[in-house]
């Protein structure tokens, strides 16, 4: 039986090792590609002048962001009108949402119905913590999902509630609070 040459040798292991290399390195790229945001802003305006005509309850919405915060949803539905879900309001229904600087979508709904629901889904079940930051001419109180991840700061104005949530941590959120304004 023949010997293989070196040179064969050394061609087979090369050639081994591309087979293995080559679907890692194509895994790796796949699973690690972190491209930017590819959400688009979107223009609050039109949805922002009829919540506001429809005078429910003062309409909040951020004013002054810097580069590169951009709005990137918005909804308002009357009560029994359809809203994001696809699902008659119950009760009166803004939000708004922003992408920050960090990635991070900072969100902002307010109800007038069923509010003590609308709080629980959107702090994620979260529970009140110590602590008010006083923002928009409005006392906020903090609550914190019970994993941690989901910080929200809640305030309430006769029967409408606002919840100001992110996935973040009270000092970016407390920061993103003060740039909320009611326009008028």
């Amino acid at each position: 039986m023949a010997r293989p040459s070196a040179k064969s040798s050394s061609r087979d292991m090369l050639i081994s090792m591309a087979v293995l290399l080559v679907p890692i390195v194509l895994i790796v790229w796949l699973f690690t590609d972190n491209p930017e945001s590819d959400l688009e802003a979107v223009d609050v305006a039109p949805l922002l002048e009829l919540a506001e005509e429809a005078g429910v309850f003062p309409i909040l919405r951020a004013e002054h962001l810097p580069e590169p915060w951009k709005p990137v949803r918005v909804g308002w539905a009357e009560d029994g009108r359809m809203w994001i879900d696809n699902q008659p309001s119950d009760g009166n229904a803004w939000m708004v949402g922003y992408l920050g600087p960090d990635g991070i979508y900072y969100g902002i709904e307010q109800r007038d119905r069923n509010v003590s629901q609308a709080i629980t889904r959107l702090t994620r079940e979260g529970t009140k913590v110590d602590g008010t930051v006083d923002a928009a001419g409005w006392t906020w109180e903090r609550y914190e999902s019970d994993d941690g991840r989901t910080v929200s700061l809640v305030a309430q104005e006769g029967d409408m509630a606002a919840v100001v949530y992110a996935d973040s941590d009270f000092g970016a959120l407390d920061a993103f609070v003060t740039s909320l304004t009611t326009g008028g």
